[in-house]
């Protein structure tokens, strides 16, 4: 039997979700990690966790492509305020190191630059981590050619996101070809059962950040220089191809080469990591045993409200 580990201070990772993802998202994983010994908390952004509405559930699609998203008008700095806000609650308790998947590094870089000092350590998992371009100019690099995800869900498109302030998908509506394109995008892995699972969890609404320039976050190499981070490429991800993950690895590493990204692969699609998370679960519970290596007599554990 392992012993238990009660010789250095419990990290909490802060884990942010991508599109279409709530913190429901992360269950799998935060599971996997408490059964290892850490803490979690896994957060919804803004405008997100709340449910669907009658109109998408029932598939009233008049009334679904007319009704306000509760994402119109939110901005970067609102979540990253709110990442921020969370991050400053549970600091109170010991190191934290944030987490972000996809969509969910923008909000992790700005609120990294904006927070460096109550982070012990950033991970990124096939996720945006924009440095020297706007988010939405790197979709436009060779490197994100080949992803399988924008024709995927284009059919599904419901609305007009310049007048919605959202991009709205019925994820509901897709036939059966159409979620075969879904699944092989997002995760291949799964069974076509399985699969639907992911579909009736997706949220209908995601942030019109593309061409915004209020969403242009780039990183920091202040923080980079400071914090060490970790990217869990996706190998098999056809969503977020492991061209585009390692053009955002090289072009960190050119921002911060004294201290690059510690870099893992995992052979797992976009999304099927949740439903086996136990290769992320202990490349996180490494990032916290090597690069952290945090104790119960170390001047963080006596202090952990450090600024």
């Amino acid at each position: 039997m392992t012993p238990a580990r009660h010789d250095r201070v419990v990290i909490t990772f802060v884990l942010v979700h991508g599109s279409g993802g709530n913190a429901r998202t992360w269950s799998t994983l935060q599971q996997e990690l408490a059964l290892r010994g850490h803490r979690t908390l896994a957060i919804d952004l803004p405008g997100r966790g709340a449910g669907f509405t009658e109109a998408y559930y029932t598939q009233d699609l008049e009334t679904f492509a007319a009704e306000p998203s509760p994402l119109a008008g939110t901005t970067l700095a609102d979540l990253a305020e709110h990442v921020t806000g969370l991050i400053r609650r549970v600091r109170e308790h010991g190191p934290v190191v944030l987490v972000g998947h996809s969509f969910g590094g923008l909000p992790v870089t700005a609120a990294a630059t904006a927070a460096a000092d109550l982070l012990d350590g950033l991970v990124y998992i096939a996720a945006q981590c924009p440095v020297d371009r706007a988010p939405g100019d790197y979709l436009a690099l060779p490197e994100w050619s080949t992803s399988e995800l924008l024709p995927a869900t284009a059919p599904l498109l419901v609305a007009d996101p310049a007048r919605l302030g959202a991009v709205r998908v019925n994820w509901r509506g897709a036939d059966a070809g159409q979620r075969a394109a879904l699944r092989a995008a997002m995760c291949d892995e799964l069974t076509d059962e399985q699969f639907l699972q992911v579909v009736n969890a997706s949220q209908p609404d995601d942030y019109f950040w593309h061409t915004d320039p209020a969403w242009d976050v780039r990183a920091s190499k202040e923080v980079f220089d400071r914090l060490p981070h970790t990217y869990v490429r996706l190998g098999a991800d056809r969503s977020m191809p492991p061209a585009a993950q390692d053009r955002y690895i090289a072009d960190a590493d050119a921002l911060s080469p004294a201290n690059p990204f510690t870099v893992h692969t995992v052979d797992s699609s976009h999304g099927g990591f949740f439903r086996s998370p136990e290769s992320v679960a202990e490349i996180l519970d490494q990032f916290v045993s090597e690069r952290m290596a945090y104790s119960l007599n170390s001047p963080q554990a006596s202090n952990p409200s450090r600024r």
